[in-house]
């Protein structure tokens, strides 16, 4: 199993993020979402939410357990810009009132 892409990284609440999660299983690509717990610029954990029925719940647990290191450094930038947005909306509405 391999990561394709991660899209669609959004916040769901305010310190949980959401992403989706396109992976190569057996020549086939297949869709899992991501949810993110964060804490200030850091993911501390990484937990599956919906996925495609081809593969087997086990089978993706283990592939974020496996790679939670690299997948964590990976959306740094991510939780960097979704926390820059979010101050940015909120400054702006702000501003209109």
């Amino acid at each position: 199993m391999e990561l394709l892409s991660l899209e669609n990284f959004r916040f769901i609440d305010r310190d949980k993020a959401g992403a989706n999660a396109y992976l190569d299983f057996n020549g086939r690509k297949i869709h899992a979402e991501f949810n993110f717990y964060l804490q200030g610029k850091q993911c501390l954990s990484i937990r599956l939410g919906r996925h495609d029925k081809e593969v087997e719940t086990e089978l993706l647990e283990a592939f974020i357990r496996e790679n939670h290191t690299w997948i964590r450094k990976m959306v740094e930038p991510d939780i960097i810009r979704i926390r820059q947005e979010r101050l940015d909306k909120m400054m702006q509405a702000s501003q209109e009132i």
